[in-house]
């Protein structure tokens, strides 16, 4: 395929591959992604385009001689290669210039023949990939960070799609755990089900929760701060100041709705033990022994659900699969472990419950190798069930981790889950491996985000403190709307408000895969919103520019008269050949290296470049035909790039802005 040899070509691929086969030769054994990393683009005034620190690779070899060889022969294979124009070594490095007009015909014969496939290389060993992702409690609306999870997630499916994998999305509905039985617990106390009407049904259900969940921590602190009344000191003052504090929650609260506020206060108060009824709630569920608390619970979850479905549509987000923690437990999967577990040589009894050891597992080299796990910290024995029979999600974690791999085939799962989760997904890892589940727990992926911050403002689900996805998407479009009404005044009402839309939720999904997941992120809407650069309105308009200045052509690019030549005889037009060639390559290093930013940052560049070189170097103004196909092909690599790449990140695609 033309988009394999386009691949072979970009600058590291090429060098990389020239300067490991000659390594190779001599028996210098190296990691081909090693050299392939070692390139990198240097000013032109050193001699070329590209480079790479040869001397790194040849400390091995004491004769300078030698030395000199293998550097020679580098050099010459390098030049015998039609996208070479020069290579030189120089201080220890083998600087490389391109000949970007061999490079051009390349690239834009792939992306004539290719087109909304140009730079998806497929990967040589396709595998069978579970993603599972956003995953949020069913008890309040998904919020920014729940918005994190589900753009990296949703990205790496598309990513891993276009790298030619199978992927399955799936989605894991805690509907079993305690934040569960609090939203049943204050449903109940209400006296009956029945939601408004004029509220979204996932954002009601989270200041029920919200109001239950702080009403019945209220209750606790106050019988703590009763208790340690008559002792004093410093332990009855902090319970006296953390009950300051959630008397002043619990008054926002109230302000928000009073009439249920009232009713849930004057309900809960007169119960002689909420901790007790919730985890009822909980036993009775898990155990599926009350029909009436099935049912309820399930109905509040399918509700919720709902609402999320409504949310993630918008941002168009799509899940498979959608798996229910209690019907993992009543498949008796979860016991079927819990019996492994008692069977298992690392069984033992942490503090009167039944426990996992995994203390020697992290001595053995393959394992703490495989996982990579810390040198420096003791992992922790792993609870799999309370005192009561109930079992922890870590344990039903380990059971859906199974489920996840036999009913896909899957050859890996990727978990996209919070970093403050780094212990608990490692602890399954390894209580998979201590249950003879090797090939799940060393082919189990924990990808790891960071938390989102918004300035000024901290979150709390259970005190109903969050900006929810829904709000920050109305505030992206609206916004939006303000720029295109400023913009485009002339346009139709109905098309003014479908850009915004795009433009807004564009906007939130480029946001949220832009930094590292391992990085935190601070969401700054006005930042997101920036038409002048790296966002998704400027990617998007970067977009529109190219794509009106072929409609405005408005006649088929004549690719057979294309003057190959005209590549050099402009800087910023060598910089876009160049850049282009390097799409393929950076989207499999973004698929196998499971890092979307890496094409955040390559788009954003490609648009610079782009902006800065076509109102200074005109595309259909220009007269010589050949130079004018030239950049006709050049504007169609650009806008094809900028399409197949904001179709992965999920940003929508605009021909007008």
């Amino acid at each position: 395929m033309h988009t394999e040899k386009v691949y072979d070509v970009s600058p590291p691929k090429l060098i990389g591959r020239t300067v490991h086969a000659v390594l190779t030769s001599y028996n210098i054994d190296v990691d081909p992604l090693v050299v392939e990393r070692s390139v990198s683009e240097i000013p032109r005034s050193y001699g070329g385009d590209y480079g790479i620190p040869i001397m790194r690779f040849l400390r091995q070899v004491k004769d300078s001689q030698e030395k000199n060889k293998i550097v020679n022969e580098i050099i010459e294979r390098l030049k015998s290669e039609p996208t070479v124009r020069n290579a030189v070594f120089v201080r220890g490095y083998i600087n490389v210039d391109l000949d970007v007009s061999s490079l051009a015909k390349i690239v834009f014969e792939a992306v004539r023949h290719d087109g909304k496939e140009y730079g998806y290389v497929k990967t040589s060993r396709p595998q069978r990939i579970v993603v599972e992702h956003t995953s949020a409690n069913p008890v309040h609306p998904l919020h920014i960070g729940h918005a994190r999870n589900m753009s990296l997630g949703d990205t790496l499916a598309k990513l891993l799609r276009a790298r030619g994998h199978k992927v399955q999305t799936r989605y894991y509905i805690n509907d079993a755990g305690r934040q569960m039985a609090v939203l049943v617990y204050g449903i109940k106390m209400l006296g009956s089900y029945s939601p408004p009407k004029n509220v979204k049904i996932d954002h009601w259900l989270g200041l029920v929760y919200a109001i239950t969940h702080t009403l019945v921590d209220v209750l606790t602190l106050k019988k703590e701060v009763e208790r340690l009344r008559e002792k004093g000191g410093e332990e009855y003052r902090e319970k006296l100041s953390e009950l300051d504090k959630l008397m002043a929650v619990l008054a926002r609260l109230r302000e928000r709705d009073p009439a249920l506020f009232d009713k849930l206060a004057q309900a809960i108060s007169s119960d002689p033990n909420p901790e007790e009824s919730i985890a009822e709630i909980m036993r009775k569920y898990e155990f599926r022994t009350d029909e009436e608390i099935v049912k309820l619970t399930r109905r509040i979850v399918e509700d919720c659900l709902k609402g999320f479905k409504e949310t993630m549509r918008r941002m168009g987000v799509d899940v498979e699969v959608w798996d229910w923690e209690s019907d993992l437990i009543w498949s008796s999967m979860v016991a079927k472990i819990l019996e492994e577990a008692r069977k298992s040589p690392y069984f033992t009894i942490h503090k009167g419950a039944p426990a996992l050891n995994l203390a020697s597992l992290q001595e053995d080299p393959e394992i703490a190798e495989k996982l990579e796990l810390p040198k420096s910290f003791k992992i922790p024995s792993l609870i799999l069930a309370r005192s009561d029979g109930t079992t922890l999600y870590t344990t039903r974690d380990i059971a859906y981790t199974i489920k996840k791999f036999r009913e896909f085939k899957a050859d890996k799962v990727i978990n996209v889950i919070a970093a403050e989760q780094r212990l608990e997904q490692l602890q399954v890892r390894l209580a998979l491996i201590a249950l003879g589940y090797k090939h799940e727990g060393f082919n189990l992926i924990h990808y790891a985000y960071e938390m989102v911050s918004i300035p000024g403002m901290s979150m709390s689900g259970r005190r109903g403190e969050y900006i929810t996805l829904d709000e920050l998407i109305e505030a992206a479009i609206k916004r939006a709307r303000e720029e295109v009404d400023k913009r485009q005044p002339d346009l139709p009402e109905d098309e003014r408000q479908k850009i915004a839309e795009a433009v807004g939720i564009g906007a939130v999904r480029y946001s949220l895969v832009s930094v590292a997941a391992q990085k935190p992120l601070t969401f700054n809407l006005e930042e997101a919103l920036n038409f002048e650069r790296n966002s998704a309105p400027y990617i998007q308009y970067t977009y529109a520019r190219a794509h009106n200045i072929l409609a405005k052509y408005g006649k088929p690019i004549p690719w057979d008269q294309i003057d190959y030549s005209a590549a050099e005889e402009n800087e910023l037009r060598r910089t876009l050949v160049i850049q282009a060639s390097m799409f393929p390559y950076i989207f499999a290093k973004a698929a196998d290296e499971l890092k979307p930013e890496l094409l955040v940052a390559y788009i954003n560049r490609l648009a610079d470049v782009f902006n800065k070189w076509y109102p200074q170097d005109h595309v259909i103004r220009e007269p010589d035909e050949g130079k004018r196909a030239f950049k006709l092909a050049l504007t169609k690599t650009v806008e094809t790039i900028l399409e197949n790449t904001m179709r992965i990140l999920g940003i929508p695609v605009l021909e007008r802005l």
